[in-house]
């Protein structure tokens, strides 16, 4: 997999690897953040907060179901300009809310879109590069930019002090602005989009019966589950516990917190794509998970106030990201039958559910124990996610073709 490839990669393709720049570090700007808003605009406890936070999450998981079945049916295009549209209002809206049913409203809206937009982005950058190397390089150059603009940010919300003013958020509908825009053009002026000559028939019925009956995506499915409720305890339930222990200076902890992880996916991710080139993907996912393992058992062991540690913590748990994380991607393309990549990227979106359901279920834990008993946890459920994923070299798959004309016909 070689970096140079890139220049074979259509325009569409581009535009969404940068477009997914721009619209994350706008994003970050404020969104982590979140937190510390609710926290100090509404005085909200931290089982509140995490309540709140789940609810807007768990508002998308079946949207971006519903959202792959329908790109597979109809189409990458319009489902993104769709989600493109619904981004700018629901960011519009959050920037100007002021009652608390209005914040979480605007929240949850924020959530669908951004679960609308991903299963056809993915989806869109499989159809349009039938290399499969070529696919892997694109999913990882996304990610890339996807974290140079997390890293990027948040610094900038602080040296403009805009950082965790919602206010914010009108920079990052701006940003969508031009981004509908823009691929609103390439669609309209490229020779080819990168969509399936033949869209499948198969009804949202006929496809939840062929995905329960691939029992390698199921183990996926729940192991990935695990792996997003793990990492989203970075965003929410660390930041709860710093803010609630009465951290000095918080806002500029968490911001280099996330600058941390940010840049340490940047100079680490082409580093591991030309380190890990000949490494099977099921041992680069063992890799990653080692290091997100080791990154739990730091945050339970670091004392609140020892600042350096949860730097080292947050390096550790992002190297075991840039290995993790991309290969998550390039498991579902690989195992995602030619017609069905909108199902299946789109039911990949269930691992939200682990991500929703983290900042209440940590909110819980930490009002009843502690951060480390939280982390303690996560550690934990490493284990029962090393294992599930050795399972998938077992379990069965059904024959796709025979099943899927099977129900059309």
């Amino acid at each position: 997999m070689k970096i140079s490839n890139a220049k074979q990669f259509p325009v569409v393709v581009w535009v969404l690897i940068i477009g997914a720049f721009f619209a994350r570090g706008t994003f970050f700007m404020v969104w982590p953040f979140m937190a510390i808003i609710l926290f100090q605009k509404f005085q909200l406890s931290p089982w509140e907060i995490g309540l709140f936070m789940s609810l807007a999450a768990i508002s998308a998981v079946v949207t971006g179901f519903f959202s792959g079945t329908l790109t597979d049916r109809y189409g990458r295009k319009n489902v993104i300009l769709a989600a493109g549209i619904i981004s700018i209002f629901a960011f519009v809206g959050i920037a100007f809310a002021n009652h608390i049913i209005s914040y979480v409203f605007f929240m949850a809206l924020c959530a669908i879109s951004k679960e609308i937009w991903e299963p056809p982005v993915k989806a869109l950058i499989s159809d349009s590069l039938p290399n499969t190397d070529l696919r892997e390089l694109a999913f990882q150059l996304r990610y890339f930019a996807i974290n140079v603009g997390a890293a990027i940010g948040p610094l900038m919300g602080v040296w403009f002090g805009v950082t965790a003013q919602q206010e914010t958020f009108l920079l990052t509908a701006f940003s969508f602005v031009v981004l509908v825009l823009v691929l609103k053009y390439t669609f309209k002026h490229s020779t080819f989009i990168g969509q399936p000559t033949n869209l499948t028939k198969v009804t949202l019925k006929q496809t939840l019966h062929i995905l329960r009956q691939d029992h390698v995506f199921l183990l996926l499915l729940i192991a990935n589950m695990i792996v997003m409720f793990i990492y989203a305890h970075l965003d929410s339930s660390l930041v709860q516990y710093l803010t609630q222990s009465s951290t000095n200076n918080v806002i500029e902890l968490v911001s280099f917190l996330i600058f941390t992880n940010a840049c340490t996916i940047i100079c680490l991710q082409f580093f591991s794509i030309k380190f890990l080139a000949h490494v099977s993907l099921i041992r680069r996912i063992y890799l990653g998970m080692f290091f997100l393992a080791l990154s739990q058992l730091c945050f339970a062991l670091n004392p609140i106030d020892f600042y350096a540690g949860w730097i080292i913590a947050t390096f550790v748990m992002s190297v075991g990201e840039t290995i993790l994380f991309p290969n998550m991607n390039i498991q579902i393309d690989r195992i995602a039958p030619k017609h069905m990549k909108g199902v299946y990227f789109g039911a990949a979106s269930f691992y939200s559910i682990g991500f929703a359901s983290a900042p209440y279920i940590g909110g819980i834990i930490l009002s009843a124990w502690s951060g480390s008993v939280l982390f303690c946890i996560t550690f934990g459920l490493c284990f029962i996610v090393y294992a599930m994923y050795g399972l998938t070299q077992y379990a069965k798959r059904p024959n796709f073709e025979a099943l899927i004309e099977k129900q059309i016909c």
